[in-house]
């Protein structure tokens, strides 16, 4: 065991001076356990810099946003200003180069948009070493963490883990690692989609032999629905890796879809905690057996869809293939002898695909959905919709996913709150109390 615990810390706990202190004092709580810590970018940089790589991209140059972001930082917390000049004489001479060219490739964006997290490690890294902790800021490619060519939306290739174990084991103190980004196999930089920090600690973990992995966030764990949408919504206090990996893949923005995946075949105790109340125990997911009820209303609040054909050589297996390649996960299917209706969130790969299939492909008007999650969810879907007919807002498709752990209902966007509060009412006080609690 190199590490017996991955602390993860996401940008809203590291927004400003106190909060980065927090989060050091929570990392020195825990120094006699020997942690390694991942963390994102600081509050809204990832989307500060983003905005100065389109400008660049229009012949606007001006980094001032984002070098004052991180000078203040540094003077919040005492540290050297000079901490990140080579950083940012980096990141002024990529956009100065966007911006003589007027024009930005996949490649340039994921390189501005690593220097959040490249500069968010060096400070968490001074922050603890001022407070008297060995600490080592590391850019997670340097450990050996090598993802495919998809820039903005990377994925690990097989076998990473043997990397960053090695890699991992000659840091000295406690190694503070950018999630978030990676580099391909020819050395060009990439990042792993939106929350993917979460996917590099799963990884930093599984290949560290930790006991725990700690998702600190500003939520006090996940919930039995999107409080945003359901104010009766409470922390669930255990529930299963699966049950986990449904509710992520269905819509809990609280953690990244695949941010599970690397933990199937491990042992690791999951929590996700409150970084604002580290005293309390937020939420375990853990080897325990699906919920026998339902554990949890998910759902997107956006999907789009395409009916495709399958005449022309537009076999299910085709399309399959075609989504894979475009990293389209779909979050509904459903296939009949003579097309395949698809929904998925909207993204650039989404459009590739349609265009794609142009001529063999209809348009389909967007989605929203609703989810039960849990053990046997299947066994709740006549009673959900018995209330949904009473209620008038019978679903326009729905299917059982996720071998069984998911119910999907698809509505018109207009009525996705009503049925997830109906169905939180109805079907979550069902669930065994020992599961959830109170959020307040």
């Amino acid at each position: 065991m190199l590490f017996s615990q991955v602390l993860k810390f996401g940008g809203t706990g590291l927004a400003d001076g106190p909060a980065v202190q927090r989060v050091c004092s929570i990392v020195a709580a825990r120094a006699l356990e020997g942690p390694a810590v991942v963390v994102s970018a600081h509050e809204g940089v990832t989307h500060a810099l983003e905005r100065c790589a389109r400008r660049a991209a229009t012949g606007e140059f001006d980094l001032e946003e984002v070098r004052i972001r991180h000078k203040s930082l540094l003077r919040q917390l005492g540290l050297d200003p000079e901490l990140l000049d080579r950083l940012l004489s980096e990141l002024g001479q990529i956009l100065f180069s966007i911006s003589d060219r007027r024009s930005i490739q996949a490649e340039e964006l994921d390189f501005v948009l690593s220097m959040g997290e490249r500069m968010s490690a060096r400070i968490v890294a001074a922050a603890l070493r001022m407070a008297g902790h060995e600490a080592t800021p590391v850019d997670a490619f340097d450990l050996g963490l090598t993802t495919d060519s998809c820039h903005g939306q990377a994925r690990p290739l097989p076998g990473v883990e043997g990397s960053l174990r090695r890699s991992l084991s000659d840091i000295p103190g406690v190694p503070v690692i950018t999630g978030f980004l990676a580099k391909d196999g020819s050395g060009n930089l990439t990042t792993m989609g939106r929350n993917g920090s979460d996917l590099t600690a799963a990884l930093v973990a599984q290949a560290s032999g930790a006991r725990e992995l700690i998702y600190w966030k500003t939520v006090p764990g996940l919930m039995t629905a999107d409080p945003a949408l359901v104010a009766e919504a409470r922390v669930i206090e255990g529930l299963s890796l699966a049950e986990a990996e449904v509710t992520a893949f269905h819509g809990a923005s609280v953690l990244h879809p695949s941010s599970l995946e690397p933990l199937r075949e491990c042992t690791i105790n999951v929590q996700l905690r409150d970084v604002r109340a580290p005293e309390c125990a937020g939420s375990i997911i853990d080897g325990r057996p699906p919920c026998s009820g339902v554990a949890a209303i998910a759902g997107n609040r956006e999907l789009v869809g395409l009916s495709v054909a399958h005449e022309g050589g537009a076999s299910p297996a085709t399309l399959f293939s075609l989504m894979h390649a475009h990293h389209v996960s779909p979050r509904f299917i459903q296939t009949d002898e003579r097309k395949t209706l698809v929904y998925a969130p909207p993204s650039p790969g989404f459009e590739v695909l349609r265009r794609e299939l142009s001529g063999r492909a209809e348009a389909r008007p967007a989605m929203s959905s609703v989810v039960l999650v849990g053990g046997e969810s299947s066994s709740y879907a006549t009673r959900a919709l018995e209330r949904l007919r009473e209620e008038g807002m019978m679903p326009s498709f729905s299917c059982l996913d996720h071998e069984g752990l998911g119910q999907v209902f698809l509505f018109e966007p207009t009525t996705r709150v009503r049925a997830a509060r109906l169905l939180h009412e109805e079907l979550i006080p069902l669930t065994s109390q020992r599961r959830t609690r109170s959020s307040t």
